[in-house]
């Protein structure tokens, strides 16, 4: 960590000193860094003497309810101005905490943004934005350092759970020596790493796997099999009984088809937008591609929406991708 790293942290550590009362928020449709990270940061600042509530607008996908504290994420603001800080943990975009709660903390005196996307991640009158970072999970770490807060086994599952996902079960190039380091600490502190494991990726229900079945069937290859495309559509939400909170983690399994370089899934919402995920492998740079589009995340794994007919985006953006194996 540089210097400026350093003092930005510094910053962190006075600011969370001189406030009393918090608002820890993370992005809709949450995955494990963000629920991860919003619920450590949170435990954090209760242990030090601080009020704080953990927010996130959308309900928290299965497998992640086994966290403490994930029962009390609030999915509402009812007087945002009773906080004197507000905290958002991994957002790339400040629009990502949800339109409702993005309007709310503009009444709110003193805005905190940590981060490790690439993307529009400067919102904040303090940021601490890593993109070098595995995770939001793994700087919040560190952050507890300053804090000297002492990690019990609550918020060492938390930051464990955020790390595991976000490297993709260490398997993803944001697995490093540290990151290990790190996640080795986490479990002297109590984290259970088979345990944890198991609840986040096995805790699917049947019609989940219904759904599964309706995007890889489809699923298509293109350029010698080195871009794999496949779509989810509101037709197959329904006929399944499931949610879009249901599919996280289906790309992976695009990805892990051995020749794919690029695998990409087209998501359609229900307000005319297509939301469209990609993951890479090797030195394919999707970051780029999403942060075109107003997106934003990883070199191997980012986002990004647009308005448009499922049909017609998935085309476009299919050929477009090409140009990013060739």
């Amino acid at each position: 960590m540089n210097e400026s790293q350093l003092e930005i942290l510094s910053e962190i550590v006075r600011a969370v000193k001189a406030g009393r009362r918090f608002l820890v928020v993370t992005h809709v449709r949450p995955d494990g860094d963000a629920v991860g990270s919003v619920l450590a940061l949170t435990f954090m600042l209760r242990k030090l003497g601080r009020k704080a509530d953990a927010y996130c607008a959308d309900p928290l996908p299965i497998g992640y309810d086994f966290l403490a504290g994930a029962e009390d994420i609030r999915h509402d603001v009812s007087d945002p101005s009773s906080y004197d800080v507000a905290i958002t943990v991994d957002c790339g975009d400040f629009q990502r905490v949800g339109d409702e709660l993005a309007e709310a903390i503009a009444r709110i005196p003193l805005l905190i943004n940590i981060d490790h996307h690439v993307g529009k991640s400067v919102f904040g009158h303090i940021n601490w934005v890593q993109t070098s970072a595995s995770s939001t999970c793994e700087m919040l770490y560190r952050l507890s350092s300053m804090l000297e807060v002492p990690l019990d086994a609550d918020i060492a599952s938390q930051l464990y759970t955020g790390i595991l996902t976000d490297t993709g079960s260490f398997r993803f190039s944001n697995t490093n020596r540290d990151v290990l380091e790190i996640a080795s600490r986490l479990v002297a502190s109590g984290a259970q790493p088979s345990l944890i494991a198991q609840y986040v990726y096995d805790s699917g229900q049947p019609q989940r796997l219904r759904l599964l079945a309706k995007v890889l069937a489809t699923v298509t290859f293109h350029a010698d099999n080195r871009l794999a495309a496949a779509e989810l559509s509101q037709k197959m939400l329904a006929e399944t009984e499931t949610s879009h909170l249901d599919s996280e983690g289906f790309i992976n399994e695009l990805r892990s088809v051995r020749p794919v370089r690029l695998a990409m899934l087209f998501r359609e919402g229900r307000n005319g937008m297509v939301h469209v995920s990609l993951r890479s492998k090797g030195d394919v740079d999707v970051a780029g591609f999403a942060h075109k589009y107003g997106g934003g995340g990883h070199r191997q794994a980012a986002a990004f929406r647009v308005a448009g007919n499922l049909e017609e985006v998935r085309s476009a953006f299919t050929t477009e991708a090409l140009s990013y194996i060739a």
